[in-house]
């Protein structure tokens, strides 16, 4: 740091500069008040050590020019006091002086005031850049903050799946206006229905979501995949000791775990019959008690319900109750499949090759138009998650700047393998299924047994409206090793 120094006594002078030269420190000694005065004015010097009793001009004359001045009045100022210039050396404070030193200056006391200088010095030029630059900083702070949170929103859509909805098709356009208003309207239960791979936890996060985003909790629950017998416990919670296994502390259930948020019932046709008219109450009342609680917890969350059966059908057969069914569809979508709006196939999976492109560092930017017409007279019985499985598997498989049919050509092989495996009555004609497990006859050319397997897992889950609990027993396998061969 650079240290201007001011002593009419030149021994004084010459020790105190040598101390601070060892100390690392660049000294500029002066003699003459009025030159160094001078010499301030012109170069900059964070520190000024000056002596008070001084012929001419004193110490105190100097600190008081050296404040007045525009050009120096930052600079800190120490004075060195002989005995009998306490009260002096007290006035200079007052009138802005940094510190003091007492004679015979003492190197370790110089030196501590020296450090305490040059970080007041660093406070204030940081101070002063800030000053500066402040319109600017807090600018360039606006401008990032902003793009900080339109990318935590786009990541926010990224990870709910929201940025994947496509509204090409007139259907879809009319469902998004629905969500919107659904979304500002939380009190509202809300059923969403629609086929195996459509979308409807996606429409469901959309509906919780916005389009501007929400930080309040989105807790989802299958009804599928819960036992019957812990699924009080996993809507409701439980005090402690409610029953045999449960947590000593208690927990939370769902319903409390959503509090401000959404709580989202996935196939909700599969909520046990007995446990309907306590979800019903919970609507009606907007309150709860945990399971074996006698405190009533308020109910505060929106509730979307999503399923692939027909709940109307179920209530006529008495397998869901009507005033919980009614109660739920208040605001009612139904998603339709990607067969009834084609619009939607080439958008949808321009995002899906987008997206796969990125992740799989590949060259694709775009779909050939054979591409699209193959995949505008595919079936999609999986709809858009069938299309999204596709997609991925040809970027993994393949690379190239479009993607073509032949990228593709696995969704004729799988079309024409599944038909192929449709089995005929003992007449010879197309009917019901019919196997004999005693009675097969192989083909003589190969065959995938696994597209066999994958063709009757699909069909079982498709006769059964999506109930898999039905489909596992029909087939005669466990609904974990069904879930399986659904994921894979």
């Amino acid at each position: 740091m650079r240290i201007l120094i001011v002593d009419d006594n030149l021994p004084s002078l010459q020790s105190l500069s040598l101390v601070l030269h060892d100390l690392g420190h660049e000294p500029t000694p002066f003699e003459d008040p009025l030159a160094a005065l001078a010499e301030a004015r012109t170069t900059w010097f964070p520190l000024i050590i000056t002596d008070i009793r001084m012929p001419g001009m004193d110490g105190l004359t100097l600190l008081s020019h050296l404040k007045e001045d525009p050009s120096t009045v930052e600079a800190d100022v120490v004075l060195i006091t002989g005995h009998g210039d306490m009260e002096t050396a007290v006035e200079a404070l007052r009138r802005g002086a940094y510190d003091y030193l007492n004679k015979p200056i003492n190197a370790r006391e110089l030196a501590a005031v020296v450090e305490r200088c040059a970080e007041h010095q660093a406070l204030i030029m940081e101070n002063r850049e800030l000053r500066e630059h402040l319109d600017e900083a807090v600018e360039e702070r606006a401008d990032a903050l902003r793009r900080e949170l339109e990318s935590a929103r786009t990541r926010l859509r990224q990870v709910a799946g929201i940025g994947e909805i496509v509204a090409a098709s007139p259907t879809m356009s009319a469902l998004l206006d629905e969500t919107r208003v659904f979304h500002a309207e939380p009190s509202v239960p809300v059923l969403i229905e629609g086929e195996t791979g459509t979308g409807k936890e996606v429409v469901a996060r959309l509906i919780h979501y916005g389009e501007s985003g929400n930080d309040a909790p989105f807790i989802a629950l299958n009804c599928a995949a819960i036992p019957h017998e812990l699924f009080e416990s996993e809507l409701f919670g439980h005090e402690p000791g409610a029953y045999t296994g449960s947590r000593a502390g208690g927990a939370p259930g769902k319903l409390e775990l959503a509090a401000g948020g959404t709580l989202f019932l996935d196939e909700v046709a599969e909520m046990p019959l007995s446990l309907q008219p306590k979800l019903l109450r919970v609507l009606e009342d907007r309150g709860f008690y945990r399971l074996g609680g006698v405190k009533r917890r308020e109910f505060r969350a929106r509730v979307v319900c999503a399923g692939n059966r027909d709940l109307s059908a179920m209530v006529e057969a008495g397998q869901f109750r009507r005033d919980l069914y009614h109660r739920l569809r208040v605001g009612h979508l139904r998603i339709p499949p990607l067969r009834e709006r084609p619009e939607d196939i080439p958008v949808l999976a321009g995002l899906f090759l987008q997206r796969e492109a990125v992740r799989k560092k590949k060259r694709f930017t775009a779909l050939s138009p054979d591409a699209l017409r193959l995949l505008g007279r595919h079936p999609w019985t999986g709809n858009v998650r069938e299309l999204e499985n596709a997609v991925e598997r040809a970027v993994l498989l393949h690379d190239g700047p479009a993607l073509t049919a032949r990228h593709l050509g696995f969704l004729d092989e799988d079309a024409s393998g599944e038909s192929a495996l449709a089995v005929r009555r003992n007449d010879g004609q197309p009917g019901a299924w019919r196997l004999d497990p005693g009675n097969l006859t192989l083909p003589d050319a190969p065959f995938d047994v696994e597209a066999l397997v994958d063709a009757l897992v699909r069909k079982a889950v498709e006769r059964f409206g999506g109930n898999k609990s039905r489909a596992a027993a029909h087939l005669g396998i466990s609904r974990f090793a069904l879930h399986r061969r659904l994921a894979k």
